[in-house]
């Protein structure tokens, strides 16, 4: 009983084909922009960060995401976890601040100055709030 002879050849021959036009495909994107400066003492350029919301007014304006850091109080507990906060010029604004971020063993009330650290969440059809992602107690 003999078998057929395999046809191993022009397979090995296609594929071979096939890997170098697709090996020496030119690049489809390049930068041919001007090259960016190099700096003479080997350091790198950063841009400055972009500075912080620091106020209720502020907060309300600002972008999805922006960096707040506030200090005020909180005013009330509107629900689980939500709560209006009121800077020093009077402005107030909603805030989620998870209980896993409240300080152990300190009470908070609406005379205790704090320091909340958090994101902007921005909103089309209500006033943005705050997510706070820290909260200090100050003296």
């Amino acid at each position: 009983m003999t078998r057929p002879p395999l046809r191993i050849a022009p397979l090995l021959f296609s594929a071979a084909a096939s890997f170098g036009t697709l090996n020496a495909a030119p690049a489809i994107a390049q930068y041919t922009g001007p090259a960016a400066s190099v700096a003479t003492s080997g350091s790198v350029v950063v841009p400055s960060a972009m500075p912080h919301v620091t106020s209720v007014a502020q907060a309300l304006a600002a972008p999805d995401d922006a960096m707040a850091v506030i200090e005020g109080y909180l005013v009330n507990r509107l629900k689980h976890e939500h709560y209006t906060f009121r800077d020093d010029t009077g402005r107030t604004l909603v805030i989620e601040l998870d209980d896993k971020y409240l300080p152990p063993g300190h009470q908070i009330n609406d005379k205790t100055r704090v320091r909340i650290t958090g994101e902007v969440d921005r909103h089309h059809l209500r006033a943005n709030d705050i997510d706070v992602k820290r909260i200090d107690i100050l003296p």
